[in-house]
């Protein structure tokens, strides 16, 4: 029977922890990406403009990339970290990095999710567009306009890897105060505490 627990628990990926990690970095990722819309962080802003100025929007517009993946990577990662059961015979090493993974899973699961509905809407609006204007020449693009999409697709790949790192230390975190008990109702409670 012992054996039976030991496989079970070391070969299990928790999936409802990882999932409500993925919702909340998704959930918060549009919120801040709303925002930034609103501000004129919007991704495409910077190619609406003279190409010294647009160099300047990709680098701000990265950095606003940077700061929500990260986080967003961040919340997801405790998040999944902290919801995730511990099997009591894992040692503490080893809970340690099922945590991690379990923050770096969050990220994966909410990148592929962002990418699935970045294709699927860039596709829709390419095709509205072939039906509006007809079909498009690749030698629209000024040769500024290309170099400042190569920059800016190299700003968030960099952001992605860093948000991956992001997520798993999160994850490590939450799973650390999941196993000290840290408690955080003086800070993030609405009941009154009485004492």
């Amino acid at each position: 029977m012992e054996d039976t627990i030991t496989t079970y628990h070391t070969g299990r990926i928790q999936w409802g922890a990882i999932t409500a990690g993925t919702i909340f970095a998704l959930a918060l990722s549009l919120v801040l990406l709303q925002f930034g819309a609103v501000i004129g962080l919007s991704a495409t802003e910077p190619y609406s403009v003279e190409p010294e100025v647009a160099t300047w929007g990709v680098v701000v517009s990265g950095l606003w990339i940077l700061w929500v993946q990260v986080i967003s990577s961040l919340s997801g990662g405790y998040i999944a970290g902290r919801f995730r059961q511990v099997a009591p015979l894992h040692t503490p090493h080893e809970s340690e990095m099922r945590d991690g993974l379990a923050g770096l899973l969050s990220w994966a699961s909410a990148t592929v999710l962002v990418m699935i509905g970045l294709g699927v809407s860039s596709a829709f609006a390419g095709i509205a567009d072939a039906m509006i204007n007809g079909p498009v020449s690749d030698d629209i693009l000024t040769e500024g306009e290309r170099n400042t999409a190569i920059i800016f697709a190299f700003i968030t790949g960099a952001t992605s890897i860093v948000s991956a790192a992001a997520a798993w230390w999160a994850g490590t975190v939450g799973g650390d105060h999941r196993d000290q008990g840290t408690d955080f109702s003086t800070h993030f409670s609405f009941r009154t505490i009485k004492k």
